[in-house]
């Protein structure tokens, strides 16, 4: 005998029980995930704005190296070509090289950026005053009345590495028969008769961890030679 169906859908007078209802997002679910969503936007715009700064520190430190290698290189040139030919200094004639502790004054046959070529007088000091702090370099022609002793080595400077400081010269005549080098604070032209064999300069340069030391150390080829 066949079992009837029921109108509701039961079979065997059992009733089919109801589809679940779907259920939505609470508002404390909402809030919950937009706090999330909120947190997350923050660690990386946090992070963008890190890694923003690490590019521009970085640049900045390139560009401070950078400068610095072409001021030693401004150093290193100038010194190496330093001459012993005789000008007028004072009375006399004779070779020009005016080294002190804070300061050095010399005659080069090639000095940089210097238009013209020729002979000049060039001169590197660390300026403390207005107009801009650091390791200055002034150039003036050495054919001056007076002679090359009335300059005082500041006409027409130009900043070198600003902010530097505690700029030291020293001069060596060379090794001794031991192999050391003696190094002097000042150098006298007079007294030796001869341009140094070598000028170690050093200084302090600004850095984001402090004070940076800096020290090198430039051949003078010509040193040895006497003038006139």
């Amino acid at each position: 005998m066949r079992r009837s169906s029921r109108p509701d859908g039961g079979d065997g007078g059992r009733p089919m029980p109801a589809p679940e209802a779907r259920r939505g997002f609470t508002l404390l679910e909402l809030v919950i995930a937009l706090a999330i969503l909120a947190m997350i936007a923050g660690s990386v715009a946090a992070g963008i704005r890190l890694a923003a700064g690490s590019i521009e520190r970085g640049e900045a430190v390139a560009h401070d190296a950078a400068r610095l290698r072409a001021a030693v290189g401004i150093f290193e040139r100038a010194l190496m070509s330093a001459d012993p030919l005789p000008i007028a200094v004072g009375d006399n004639t004779t070779a020009y090289f005016a080294g002190g502790e804070k300061s050095v004054r010399f005659l080069t046959a090639g000095a940089p950026a210097v238009q013209g070529g020729g002979f000049w007088l060039i001169s590197f000091f660390e300026r403390t005053g207005g107009g801009g702090k650091g390791i200055a370099m002034a150039t003036a022609s050495p054919f001056r009345v007076g002679g090359a002793q009335e300059w005082e080595g500041t006409e027409k400077l130009r900043i070198l590495i600003p902010g530097a400081v505690e700029l030291a010269f020293s001069y060596s005549a060379g090794p001794t028969k031991e192999g050391a080098w003696e190094w002097l604070p000042s150098w006298n032209l007079k007294e030796t008769g001869r341009l140094p064999a070598a000028v170690r300069v050093e200084f302090s340069v600004p850095s984001p961890s402090g004070p940076r030391k800096t020290a090198f150390v430039v051949p003078v080829p010509a040193g040895g030679e006497t003038g006139g």
